[in-house]
């Protein structure tokens, strides 16, 4: 048996679709099938049964799903092995980002990864917290930044940082804002993120814990034009401390912001990828070098 069979073997069992395991593996349905079939033949099992809703694994597929499993982690760790024998790590790495380059020390990373694995080629794409699961599993995605708690089983995750939450408003609402407790804010406008955005789910707790019942003005899942309609006067609205700090004096009413900042809020930052690559060398490279940043940095 071939490893790519055990590879496509154990990404339909995940699936429980062709369809969904061809696209996830790059090939077409008919490979993806004839695959499964080689497999079987030389096995003598039969590893699924064909619904019309998919492919569910029979009783011998699930005793065998393990097996192959520990034979793809071996062929992976003897792999690794061979490139820290080499000394050198190469290959393409997409890596999503949820905000500013600069805020997650991108810039920095490109200088580490130049100078000491010079043959990885990075690509940097915009993922918002919310759409990194299905972009890893899709393949889109090799690894990710993500805001908030991860919480899906299927994800690996290496917390690098836990950033300080405020309330931001206009400059000109200082004043008004500096008198306010919890429950003041909570009669002023506020401008609201998705309900999947983990800023959301953290505002959410904030009017909960401090029984608001909030007046909501937009819903808006972008920071920058979050920070340009508070600056405009629109509202209320919940960000990370330092990317305001970054910007401008929070005692500054000429820069168009007022912090509020009596209530201690935290949102971690991590980096993930799926559990099933979590061993590979580019992943291992990458995740130790920017805990490595995080840490000389914070």
């Amino acid at each position: 048996m071939e490893l790519y069979q055990l590879k496509t073997f154990v990404m339909v069992a995940g699936e429980e679709h062709l369809t969904r395991a061809a696209r996830r593996l790059h090939a077409s349905q008919p490979t993806v099938s004839g695959h499964i079939k080689a497999l079987e033949d030389e096995l003598g099992v039969n590893l699924f049964l064909r619904t019309p809703k998919g492919m569910i694994l029979t009783q011998d597929g699930r005793a065998l799903q393990a097996h192959a499993e520990q034979v793809l982690e071996a062929a992976t760790g003897m792999a690794r092995a061979a490139e820290l024998m080499r000394g050198s790590v190469r290959g393409d790495l997409r890596i999503g980002i949820n905000t500013e380059p600069e805020s997650l020390y991108i810039p920095e990373l490109f200088d580490e990864m130049a100078r000491n694995h010079s043959q990885v080629t990075m690509h940097i794409l915009q993922a918002m917290s919310a759409e990194v699961p299905e972009r890893l599993e899709k393949g889109v995605l090799d690894c990710a930044f993500v805001y908030g708690p991860v919480v899906s089983d299927r994800l690996f995750a290496v917390e690098l940082a836990r950033f300080r939450v405020v309330v931001a408003g206009p400059g000109r609402w200082r004043e008004k804002m500096s008198k306010s407790g919890a429950a003041g804010l909570g009669e002023l406008p506020w401008i609201m993120t998705p309900d999947d955005c983990p800023f959301h789910q953290l505002a959410e707790n904030f009017f909960k814990t401090n029984n608001i019942q909030p007046q909501q003005v937009a819903l808006v899942d972008k920071e920058t034009v979050i920070r340009t309609m508070i600056q405009a006067g629109a509202g209320l609205s919940m960000m990370l401390e330092r990317d305001l700090l970054q910007r401008a004096s929070a005692e500054d009413e000429a820069s168009g912001l007022t912090v509020w900042a009596e209530q201690e809020m935290y949102l971690p930052l991590s980096i993930v990828c799926l559990q099933s690559r979590k061993a590979e060398v580019l992943q291992q490279t990458l995740f130790a070098t920017m805990t490595r940043i995080f840490h000389e940095r914070s």
